[in-house]
């Protein structure tokens, strides 16, 4: 028998895609919405590819399960992102290759500052969410044969899916604030 454990992480390629979600996001409905998303850049001139939400979506995906096959795999996919992102996310430009560069760099700029990754890591609340998923492992019955990772992200992913990966689960910073029985009702979809 394993005792229970849990491993929690801003997850780079992630937030990087929700940066571009974001992004994106906030271009689209520049003119219908007055919740602008992080990052706000009403002057970028980046082009995004025309069936720009059904990739993502994809590359949310693939992400998502190769970070739950191994949180190191977070990493090796953010360094190829001009392969594993921008081909797949962008119009395909000269232009839109700088413009992108200059984006991504915006994105390194914030991650690496104290604002970016270190605020996400030491905001959420991972003792709350390990309470809640040691009540909801003892509900359940069940008995974990491996620790538990979940991906911090700094918002919603509203363009990716929520695919179930064993022992793995994505969470926002506003997950740690929610209630205990929200949470652990949550958490308990994890192993349904």
């Amino acid at each position: 028998m394993q005792s229970l454990m849990m491993r929690s992480d801003a997850a780079y390629t992630l937030n990087y895609l929700i940066y571009i979600q974001n992004a994106y996001l906030n271009k689209r409905e520049s003119d219908q919405d007055e919740r602008y998303r992080f990052p706000y850049m009403p002057s970028l001139e980046l082009a995004f590819a025309e069936e720009f939400e059904a990739s993502f979506a994809k590359v949310w995906n693939e992400a998502a399960a190769r970070i739950a096959e191994h949180f190191l795999n977070d990493l090796k996919l953010f360094t190829t992102h001009e392969k594993f992102v921008y081909e797949r996310l962008f119009a395909q430009s000269e232009h839109n290759l700088k413009a992108y560069n200059d984006f991504y760099l915006a994105f390194r700029a914030w991650w690496d500052s104290y604002a970016g990754r270190l605020a996400l890591d030491h905001t959420f609340d991972a003792q709350k969410i390990y309470a809640a998923l040691s009540s909801v492992v003892k509900a359940v019955g069940s008995e974990p044969v491996k620790p538990f990772e979940v991906s911090i992200v700094y918002d919603a992913p509203v363009l990716g899916s929520e695919e179930r990966h064993s022992y793995f689960a994505v969470m926002t910073i506003a997950d740690g604030f929610t209630r205990e029985h929200e949470l652990e009702r949550r958490i308990k979809s994890w192993f349904e």
